[in-house]
Protein backbone atom coordinates (compact mmCIF):
# COMPACT_ATOMS: atom_id res chain seq x y z
CA UNK A 1 0.00 0.00 0.00
CA UNK A 2 1.21 3.49 -0.81
CA UNK A 3 2.39 5.36 2.30
CA UNK A 4 0.27 8.30 1.17
CA UNK A 5 -3.05 6.47 1.69
CA UNK A 6 -4.94 4.94 4.60
CA UNK A 7 -8.13 3.06 5.43
CA UNK A 8 -10.63 4.59 7.79
CA UNK A 9 -13.33 2.60 9.58
CA UNK A 10 -16.60 3.82 11.09
CA UNK A 11 -18.63 1.76 13.58
CA UNK A 12 -22.05 3.14 14.59
CA UNK A 13 -22.43 3.19 18.38
CA UNK A 14 -25.92 4.72 18.14
CA UNK A 15 -28.42 5.21 15.29
CA UNK A 16 -27.04 7.52 12.60
CA UNK A 17 -29.03 10.00 10.53
CA UNK A 18 -27.33 11.78 7.65
CA UNK A 19 -30.28 13.11 5.75
CA UNK A 20 -31.01 13.53 2.06
CA UNK A 21 -33.75 16.14 2.40
CA UNK A 22 -37.51 15.67 2.57
CA UNK A 23 -38.81 12.27 1.51
CA UNK A 24 -41.67 11.61 -0.89
CA UNK A 25 -43.03 8.50 0.86
CA UNK A 26 -44.07 7.57 4.37
CA UNK A 27 -40.60 8.47 5.71
CA UNK A 28 -40.41 12.24 5.95
CA UNK A 29 -36.64 12.42 6.51
CA UNK A 30 -34.83 9.49 4.87
CA UNK A 31 -31.13 8.76 5.20
CA UNK A 32 -28.78 9.44 2.31
CA UNK A 33 -28.28 6.45 0.01
CA UNK A 34 -26.27 5.69 -3.09
CA UNK A 35 -28.36 6.38 -6.18
CA UNK A 36 -27.50 3.13 -7.97
CA UNK A 37 -27.44 0.58 -5.13
CA UNK A 38 -29.73 2.28 -2.56
CA UNK A 39 -27.20 1.39 0.12
CA UNK A 40 -26.57 3.90 2.93
CA UNK A 41 -23.26 5.76 2.78
CA UNK A 42 -21.46 8.51 4.67
CA UNK A 43 -20.38 11.44 2.47
CA UNK A 44 -16.65 12.14 2.47
CA UNK A 45 -17.42 15.81 3.12
CA UNK A 46 -19.17 14.81 6.35
CA UNK A 47 -16.20 12.72 7.49
CA UNK A 48 -13.74 15.50 6.65
CA UNK A 49 -15.73 18.26 8.37
CA UNK A 50 -16.35 16.28 11.55
CA UNK A 51 -12.72 15.21 11.83
CA UNK A 52 -11.47 18.75 11.29
CA UNK A 53 -13.62 20.03 14.14
CA UNK A 54 -12.52 17.12 16.33
CA UNK A 55 -8.82 17.72 15.84
CA UNK A 56 -9.17 21.48 16.30
CA UNK A 57 -10.92 20.88 19.64
CA UNK A 58 -8.18 18.42 20.62
CA UNK A 59 -5.46 20.95 19.88
CA UNK A 60 -7.33 23.70 21.71
CA UNK A 61 -7.63 21.47 24.78
CA UNK A 62 -3.83 21.19 24.78
CA UNK A 63 -3.66 24.99 24.91
CA UNK A 64 -1.45 24.98 21.85
CA UNK A 65 -2.08 28.70 21.31
CA UNK A 66 -3.39 28.21 17.80
CA UNK A 67 -0.67 25.83 16.60
CA UNK A 68 -2.90 24.17 14.02
CA UNK A 69 -0.40 24.00 11.17
CA UNK A 70 -0.91 20.32 10.36
CA UNK A 71 -4.71 20.69 10.57
CA UNK A 72 -4.67 23.51 8.02
CA UNK A 73 -2.36 21.46 5.79
CA UNK A 74 -4.60 18.37 5.98
CA UNK A 75 -8.06 19.95 5.89
CA UNK A 76 -7.48 23.35 4.34
CA UNK A 77 -7.79 26.92 5.47
CA UNK A 78 -10.87 28.90 4.50
CA UNK A 79 -11.75 32.53 4.03
CA UNK A 80 -11.03 34.87 6.90
CA UNK A 81 -7.57 33.40 7.47
CA UNK A 82 -4.30 35.04 6.53
CA UNK A 83 -4.18 32.96 3.32
CA UNK A 84 -6.60 30.45 1.86
CA UNK A 85 -5.22 26.93 1.51
CA UNK A 86 -6.68 23.80 -0.10
CA UNK A 87 -6.54 20.69 2.08
CA UNK A 88 -4.00 18.06 1.06
CA UNK A 89 -5.93 15.02 2.36
CA UNK A 90 -8.74 13.56 0.24
CA UNK A 91 -11.56 11.56 1.88
CA UNK A 92 -13.67 9.07 -0.03
CA UNK A 93 -17.26 8.40 0.95
CA UNK A 94 -17.74 5.87 3.73
CA UNK A 95 -19.04 2.69 2.04
CA UNK A 96 -21.23 0.12 3.73
CA UNK A 97 -19.32 -3.00 4.78
CA UNK A 98 -21.76 -4.80 7.08
CA UNK A 99 -25.38 -4.04 7.93
CA UNK A 100 -26.81 -5.17 11.31
CA UNK A 101 -30.05 -7.15 11.17
CA UNK A 102 -32.00 -8.95 13.92
CA UNK A 103 -31.36 -12.68 14.08
CA UNK A 104 -33.30 -15.53 15.72
CA UNK A 105 -29.99 -16.87 17.05
CA UNK A 106 -27.17 -14.64 18.23
CA UNK A 107 -29.46 -11.58 18.66
CA UNK A 108 -28.19 -9.81 15.53
CA UNK A 109 -26.01 -10.45 12.50
CA UNK A 110 -23.42 -8.41 10.63
CA UNK A 111 -24.74 -8.99 7.10
CA UNK A 112 -22.68 -8.52 3.96
CA UNK A 113 -22.81 -9.84 0.39
CA UNK A 114 -20.55 -10.84 -2.52
CA UNK A 115 -20.98 -7.46 -4.24
CA UNK A 116 -20.10 -5.54 -1.08
CA UNK A 117 -16.95 -7.61 -0.67
CA UNK A 118 -16.01 -7.30 -4.34
CA UNK A 119 -16.21 -3.53 -4.05
CA UNK A 120 -14.09 -3.72 -0.91
CA UNK A 121 -11.51 -5.82 -2.74
CA UNK A 122 -11.46 -3.36 -5.64
CA UNK A 123 -10.85 -0.46 -3.24
CA UNK A 124 -8.10 -2.43 -1.49
CA UNK A 125 -6.41 -3.08 -4.82
CA UNK A 126 -6.49 0.65 -5.58
CA UNK A 127 -4.60 1.19 -2.32
CA UNK A 128 -2.04 -1.49 -3.13
CA UNK A 129 -3.39 -4.15 -0.76
CA UNK A 130 -3.71 -7.72 -2.02
CA UNK A 131 -6.95 -9.10 -0.53
CA UNK A 132 -7.70 -12.81 -1.00
CA UNK A 133 -11.37 -13.69 -0.70
CA UNK A 134 -13.25 -16.95 -1.24
CA UNK A 135 -14.94 -17.47 -4.60
CA UNK A 136 -18.56 -16.34 -4.23
CA UNK A 137 -19.56 -16.35 -7.89
CA UNK A 138 -22.00 -19.26 -7.50
CA UNK A 139 -24.02 -17.85 -4.61
CA UNK A 140 -27.74 -18.68 -4.64
CA UNK A 141 -30.60 -16.72 -3.10
CA UNK A 142 -31.04 -19.29 -0.31
CA UNK A 143 -27.37 -19.68 0.50
CA UNK A 144 -25.42 -18.18 3.40
CA UNK A 145 -21.85 -18.44 4.66
CA UNK A 146 -20.99 -18.27 8.34
CA UNK A 147 -17.82 -18.78 10.39
CA UNK A 148 -16.95 -21.94 12.31
CA UNK A 149 -17.82 -20.37 15.69
CA UNK A 150 -20.97 -18.63 14.45
CA UNK A 151 -23.68 -17.66 16.95
CA UNK A 152 -26.28 -17.40 14.18
CA UNK A 153 -27.38 -21.06 14.19
CA UNK A 154 -29.01 -23.33 16.74
CA UNK A 155 -26.26 -24.81 18.92
CA UNK A 156 -28.51 -27.68 20.06
CA UNK A 157 -29.12 -29.11 16.60
CA UNK A 158 -26.23 -31.19 15.32
CA UNK A 159 -27.46 -31.42 11.75
CA UNK A 160 -29.35 -28.22 10.92
CA UNK A 161 -27.47 -25.02 10.06
CA UNK A 162 -30.48 -22.86 9.26
CA UNK A 163 -30.19 -19.10 9.76
CA UNK A 164 -33.12 -16.75 10.41
CA UNK A 165 -32.15 -13.17 9.58
CA UNK A 166 -35.23 -10.95 9.74
CA UNK A 167 -37.50 -12.53 7.07
CA UNK A 168 -34.66 -14.43 5.39
CA UNK A 169 -34.38 -18.16 6.07
CA UNK A 170 -31.38 -19.86 4.53
CA UNK A 171 -29.16 -22.90 4.68
CA UNK A 172 -25.86 -21.85 6.20
CA UNK A 173 -22.46 -23.29 5.38
CA UNK A 174 -19.43 -23.02 7.64
CA UNK A 175 -16.84 -21.90 5.11
CA UNK A 176 -13.17 -22.06 6.08
CA UNK A 177 -12.02 -19.42 3.60
CA UNK A 178 -14.74 -17.03 4.76
CA UNK A 179 -13.75 -17.70 8.38
CA UNK A 180 -10.14 -16.70 7.60
CA UNK A 181 -11.16 -13.55 5.73
CA UNK A 182 -13.72 -12.54 8.38
CA UNK A 183 -11.03 -12.86 11.08
CA UNK A 184 -8.72 -10.57 9.10
CA UNK A 185 -11.55 -8.11 8.48
CA UNK A 186 -12.44 -7.98 12.17
CA UNK A 187 -8.82 -7.23 13.01
CA UNK A 188 -8.84 -4.33 10.57
CA UNK A 189 -12.14 -2.84 11.76
CA UNK A 190 -11.52 -3.32 15.49
CA UNK A 191 -7.74 -3.19 15.89
CA UNK A 192 -6.79 -3.55 19.53
CA UNK A 193 -10.33 -4.53 20.59
CA UNK A 194 -10.35 -8.32 20.84
CA UNK A 195 -13.87 -8.45 22.27
CA UNK A 196 -15.34 -6.58 19.28
CA UNK A 197 -13.28 -8.72 16.92
CA UNK A 198 -14.74 -11.88 18.45
CA UNK A 199 -18.27 -10.48 18.33
CA UNK A 200 -17.86 -9.61 14.65
CA UNK A 201 -16.48 -13.01 13.63
CA UNK A 202 -19.21 -14.86 15.53
CA UNK A 203 -22.01 -12.84 13.91
CA UNK A 204 -20.82 -12.01 10.39
CA UNK A 205 -22.66 -13.69 7.53
CA UNK A 206 -22.56 -13.53 3.74
CA UNK A 207 -25.92 -13.67 1.95
CA UNK A 208 -26.78 -13.21 -1.71
CA UNK A 209 -26.80 -9.73 -3.20
CA UNK A 210 -30.59 -9.90 -3.62
CA UNK A 211 -31.18 -10.79 0.01
CA UNK A 212 -28.73 -8.11 1.14
CA UNK A 213 -30.55 -5.54 -1.00
CA UNK A 214 -33.86 -6.38 0.67
CA UNK A 215 -32.40 -6.19 4.18
CA UNK A 216 -30.61 -2.88 3.60
CA UNK A 217 -33.66 -1.19 2.10
CA UNK A 218 -36.28 -2.63 4.46
CA UNK A 219 -34.52 -3.05 7.82
CA UNK A 220 -33.28 0.44 8.60
CA UNK A 221 -34.53 2.08 11.80
CA UNK A 222 -37.53 4.41 11.51
CA UNK A 223 -38.37 6.67 14.47
CA UNK A 224 -41.46 8.87 14.90
CA UNK A 225 -40.73 12.38 16.15
CA UNK A 226 -43.15 15.04 17.39
CA UNK A 227 -42.92 18.72 18.30
CA UNK A 228 -44.47 20.23 21.42
CA UNK A 229 -45.84 23.70 22.03
CA UNK A 230 -43.23 25.58 24.07
CA UNK A 231 -45.76 27.09 26.46
CA UNK A 232 -48.41 24.39 26.90
CA UNK A 233 -46.16 21.36 26.31
CA UNK A 234 -48.90 19.84 24.19
CA UNK A 235 -48.57 18.40 20.70
CA UNK A 236 -48.47 20.88 17.85
CA UNK A 237 -51.07 20.01 15.22
CA UNK A 238 -49.50 18.35 12.20
CA UNK A 239 -46.05 18.22 13.80
CA UNK A 240 -45.55 14.44 13.57
CA UNK A 241 -42.83 13.15 11.27
CA UNK A 242 -40.79 10.01 10.70
CA UNK A 243 -36.99 9.89 10.56
CA UNK A 244 -34.87 7.07 9.14
CA UNK A 245 -31.62 5.94 10.76
CA UNK A 246 -28.75 3.62 9.99
CA UNK A 247 -28.95 1.09 12.85
CA UNK A 248 -26.50 0.80 15.70
CA UNK A 249 -23.60 -1.59 14.88
CA UNK A 250 -23.44 -0.73 11.15
CA UNK A 251 -19.91 -0.83 9.74
CA UNK A 252 -18.50 1.47 7.05
CA UNK A 253 -15.08 1.81 5.50
CA UNK A 254 -13.43 4.51 3.44
CA UNK A 255 -10.13 5.67 2.04
CA UNK A 256 -8.09 8.79 2.55
CA UNK A 257 -4.98 9.77 0.69
CA UNK A 258 -2.60 12.67 0.25
CA UNK A 259 -1.81 13.58 -3.35
CA UNK A 260 0.40 16.56 -2.66
CA UNK A 261 1.83 18.95 -0.14
CA UNK A 262 1.27 22.62 -1.06
CA UNK A 263 4.42 24.33 -2.32
CA UNK A 264 4.34 26.84 0.54
CA UNK A 265 4.03 24.06 3.17
CA UNK A 266 7.31 22.16 3.08
CA UNK A 267 7.54 21.44 6.82
CA UNK A 268 5.94 17.99 6.52
CA UNK A 269 5.56 14.95 4.25
CA UNK A 270 2.51 13.12 2.91
CA UNK A 271 3.06 10.16 5.23
CA UNK A 272 3.68 12.36 8.26
CA UNK A 273 0.49 14.29 7.55
CA UNK A 274 -1.61 11.12 7.37
CA UNK A 275 -0.07 9.76 10.57
CA UNK A 276 -1.79 12.60 12.44
CA UNK A 277 -5.11 11.03 11.37
CA UNK A 278 -4.18 7.52 12.51
CA UNK A 279 -6.12 7.44 15.72
CA UNK A 280 -9.20 5.90 17.28
CA UNK A 281 -11.85 8.11 18.82
CA UNK A 282 -15.60 8.54 19.24
CA UNK A 283 -17.08 11.35 17.16
CA UNK A 284 -20.59 12.59 16.40
CA UNK A 285 -21.96 12.66 12.87
CA UNK A 286 -25.26 13.69 11.35
CA UNK A 287 -28.31 15.12 13.05
CA UNK A 288 -29.98 14.91 16.45
CA UNK A 289 -26.82 15.00 18.55
CA UNK A 290 -28.78 16.30 21.57
CA UNK A 291 -30.80 13.08 21.72
CA UNK A 292 -27.76 10.82 21.52
CA UNK A 293 -27.80 10.04 17.82
CA UNK A 294 -24.81 9.75 15.52
CA UNK A 295 -22.14 8.49 17.94
CA UNK A 296 -19.56 6.76 15.74
CA UNK A 297 -16.28 5.08 16.55
CA UNK A 298 -13.67 6.28 14.07
CA UNK A 299 -10.39 4.51 13.44
CA UNK A 300 -7.84 5.14 10.72
CA UNK A 301 -4.95 2.94 9.75
CA UNK A 302 -4.86 -0.78 9.20
CA UNK A 303 -2.71 -2.97 6.99
CA UNK A 304 -0.49 -1.10 4.58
Amino acid sequence: MNNASRWYWLHCLSPLHIGSGDGVGIIDQPIIREKVTEWPFIPGSTVKGVLRNHFISQEESKQAEGDFAWIDQAFGRGKGKEEELAGAVVFSDGRLLAFPVASRYGIFAYVTSPLVLERFKRDATAMGIDVTMPDMSSFTAEQAWITKDSKLVDKVSKTSLTVYIDEFVGNAEKNTEWDTFATWLGQQCFAGDTESQRLFVERCIVVSDEVFQYLVTMCSEVTPRIRLNEETKTTVDGALWYEEYVPTEALFYGMMWCDRIPAQEKTTTKDALLRHLETQTVIQMGGNATVGKGRVNYRAGGER
